[in-house]
């Protein structure tokens, strides 16, 4: 992400030009006083010791101020460097604490998965087993190599959860092999464009690659990377719009939601540029939340503070929000244990 100008940046160019003006002021007062010397001299006047020590105490003070002037002029552009710096440092900060709260709540769902029983895990992971075993079996149609195709069906086919998947997978299979070269070609363009829909933009970018090495002459081949491309653009742009309407409207979930989803696609520099856009959403959510931890206490409604609490705690780790919040969190789990006639 590129460096971020400091708040005080614009005192740069101002010290610049008010040490030029004040270096040519200086300068034509040191031209005066030479000049008014040099007459002097070639006029044959005679100067009293006051008076010469006072020229002389003069241009002492000149070439004294020009010194100081250059100082000043040191210690300003320094200031302004160290708040630029402690502006940038204050960014990489934020964003370091970003990624390390992402961690923690990566850890967090880790140690949840260790303590999942197996059935629950296959459960939980079976979307993404079936995508990758569609993917390996449209790798095997490209190359025509049903047999093995076959034997991955059957082998999938022994599990209870996939045999209704099996069976579609059969069908797809005989599909392909029934048709010519040309539809051959179609369906497996079709099947990149239907994981271009979904938005798996690396997986529609391997499946062309696999597409463009069995089929390196077909122009509609060709095409695939640059119509995922094209797609993709797209679907950022139409984040972005989304994002700005989301803003407008104040609408703070929708807004982070989008925001979440819009961090594969941004550049650093577009990054930068909905910083502070950013900030005002996530700002505004804190206090959102805030109000409704402030609410759930009030009424005494002990389980939704809480579950509010760690949605603060987590989200937010290092406001200050949140470490009022943690201070009251094990005074509410004891609010929420009480017998409710006790309360």
């Amino acid at each position: 992400m590129p460096e971020r100008k400091g708040r005080f940046e614009w005192v740069n160019p101002l010290s610049r030009v008010a040490l030029i003006a004040t270096l040519v002021l200086l300068a034509a007062a040191l031209a005066m006083g030479i000049a008014q010397l040099t007459a002097v001299i070639v006029g044959g006047a005679y100067w009293t010791d006051a008076a010469l020590w006072a020229w002389a105490l003069g241009i002492l003070l000149v070439l004294a101020l020009t010194a100081w002037i250059f100082i000043a002029y040191g210690f300003v552009r320094t200031a302004v460097s160290g708040e630029t710096g402690l502006t940038t440092l204050n960014d990489q900060i934020g964003r370091l604490e970003t990624l390390l709260a992402d961690q923690a709540n990566t850890i967090r769902q880790v140690a949840d998965l260790l303590t999942l029983s197996e059935q629950a895990k296959t459960l939980l992971y079976h979307d993404r087993e079936v995508e990758a075993i569609r993917e390996m079996i449209h790798q095997m149609l490209v190359r025509q190599d049903y047999n093995a195709a076959e034997q991955l069906i059957c082998s999938v086919e022994q599990r209870p959860a996939y045999a209704q998947e099996a069976v579609k997978l059969r069908e797809e299979v005989a599909s392909t092999q029934r048709a010519s070269m040309d539809e051959r070609i179609d369906l497996a363009i079709q099947r990149v464009e239907e994981i271009i829909a979904k938005h798996d933009w690396a997986r529609a970018g391997r499946e062309a690659a696999r597409l463009r090495q069995a089929f390196p002459t077909n122009n509609k081949v060709a095409a695939l990377p640059a119509q995922i491309d094209a797609a993709r653009a797209r679907h950022k742009r139409d984040l972005l719009q989304t994002y700005g309407e989301a803003v407008r409207k104040n609408d703070v979930d929708a807004s982070i939601d989008l925001l979440k989803e819009l961090d594969g696609y941004l550049t650093p520099q577009e990054a930068a540029a909905l910083q502070d856009s950013a900030r005002g959403v996530f700002r505004a959510k804190l206090h959102n939340l805030g109000i409704q931890f402030a609410i759930r206490v009030t009424e005494s409604q002990w389980a939704e503070a809480i579950a509010v609490g760690e949605e603060i705690i987590q989200g937010y780790p290092n406001s200050r929000m949140a470490h009022e919040v943690r201070a009251k969190m094990d005074q509410l789990r004891v609010n929420a244990n009480k017998p409710a006639n006790s309360q």
